[in-house]
């Protein structure tokens, strides 16, 4: 007898599964480059004084425990649409007809699961970035969507890979029964992707609405994750987004929509008041004037409500401009706080790296990685997986993506712990990696 009927688990995600994993390891020698959080040299998460400051006046006057609205508190969902797609941008948008309705959500993950239980089928394709956030793959399992296609998105000069993109779009569009109305799905991160950091660029995404633009009929749905919009060179950027106008024209169809999913969970270092925002984005006057009410749906049937405060927190910010500009300056505080500890870590390891490793520099983000070449996985297939478990043996607690990327978090770990972090991956990889 069949009990589940989800192949979701907690354990099979590489992030964390990882920290449960670590979490019962009491060693002394544990060393634990896991979660993506930003955090002090003392190992103590940073958070804005402008949020504490807020959360504290709220409790002063008692706080306000009624139900809030399924699809979020009034007037709040627009202003993180604003905050984080830019006025600008969204007034470019409006001028070529590209209507907007958004929902708050409980962050980034809820946007994206959310869109996806509201807009798709079992059956539709869905197209990620390789590697990718392995959240998406349980937000997959987790509702049975589990028609996934994979492109890789690096070439070997670690510039986007357009081909792949082009031949797994395709070969997602002629899966299609001929008589499906089946949408394709692609969930997109970037800017900041995580884990590799890459910032794909305008010119990317002129390419990527050139070849949707081949297929006139067929109806796309592009989820777009910006979770690290904040957080690269320029820290706040209103017009990040603004090679939107030029994707919607380039397609030039009303079988495109575009979802923005946008969390406060880094940009305001609220991550576990989870508050977010899911922006639908599109010229179907139909599609866009249902999504409040179909999206909110789902969360009443999933959530029922979200929490109160932390919309109230979220709210406060947005809307006093001296809050928000607090808000911008921890973010570019954090930036030059990320940057140090990347170059450090970069500084440190590349000229040790052996020639089975190769480093990805990011463009902005939380991370830095190193890849197994595919030459290695070529002639081992299971070298990711076998350094995966010496690390977990000697409790080095460092993920090894898709058994071949190793994600580390700068964001959350000061120079001495990444010069730690750097000994145990040249000790680990060339006793795993290089031969005797």
């Amino acid at each position: 007898m069949v009990f589940y009927e989800t192949k979701a688990k907690i354990s099979l995600d590489p992030i964390v599964g990882l920290v449960q994993t670590a979490a019962e390891d009491n060693s002394v020698d544990k060393l634990l480059a896991i979660v993506g959080s930003a955090m002090d040299d003392s190992g103590k998460l940073i958070v804005p004084d402008t949020v504490n400051q807020v959360a504290s006046e709220l409790c002063a006057k008692s706080l306000n425990m009624a139900y809030s609205p399924s699809s979020g508190l009034k007037d709040l969902a627009p202003l993180i649409s604003q905050e984080f797609i830019g006025k600008e941008t969204l007034a470019a948008l409006y001028s070529d007809n590209i209507r907007r309705a958004e929902v708050v959500t409980g962050g980034g993950t809820h946007a994206i699961s959310a869109t996806l239980m509201s807009c798709t089928k079992t059956s539709d394709p869905i197209i990620v970035q390789r590697p990718h956030w392995a959240g998406y793959d349980s937000i997959a399992l987790g509702i049975n969507r589990t028609n996934l296609y994979n492109f890789e998105l690096l070439n070997e000069d670690d510039s986007f890979n357009i081909n792949s993109f082009e031949k797994i779009t395709d070969r997602a569009v002629k899966s299609r029964p001929s008589e499906s109305n089946s949408k394709i799905t692609l969930i997109l991160n970037s800017p900041f992707d995580n884990p590799l950091g890459k910032d794909f660029g305008d010119d990317v995404w002129k390419q990527i609405a050139s070849i949707l633009a081949k297929y006139p009929e067929q109806e796309f749905l592009v989820i777009l994750d910006i979770a690290y919009i904040d957080f690269g060179p320029e820290a706040k950027n209103y017009n990040k987004l603004s090679f939107l106008k030029d994707f919607f024209a380039t397609v030039n169809s009303e079988k495109l929509s575009v979802v923005v999913a946008a969390t406060l969970s880094k940009s305001f270092a609220m991550y576990g008041a989870r508050v977010g925002a899911a922006t639908l984005l599109s010229a179907s006057y139909e599609n866009v004037s249902n999504w409040k009410d179909v999206v909110g749906g789902t969360l009443r049937g999933t959530v029922s409500n979200l929490a109160r405060t932390s919309q109230e927190i979220a709210f406060e910010v947005l809307k006093d401009e001296t809050k928000l500009a607090q808000i911008h300056q921890f973010q570019k505080d954090t930036v030059a706080m990320i940057e140090r500890r990347k170059n450090h870590f970069i500084d440190s390891i590349s000229p040790k790296l052996p020639e089975e490793l190769a480093l990805i520099k990011p463009d902005g983000g939380f991370f830095v990685s190193l890849k197994i070449k595919n030459e290695i996985l070529n002639r081992f297939p299971e070298a990711g997986k076998e350094l995966s478990e010496r690390f977990i043996q000697t409790s080095t607690y460092i993920p090894v993506l898709l058994d071949q990327y190793l994600r580390i978090p700068v964001c959350g770990l000061r120079e001495e712990l990444l010069d730690q972090v750097t000994e145990r991956i040249l000790k680990y990889t060339v006793e795993v990696l290089v031969p005797a």
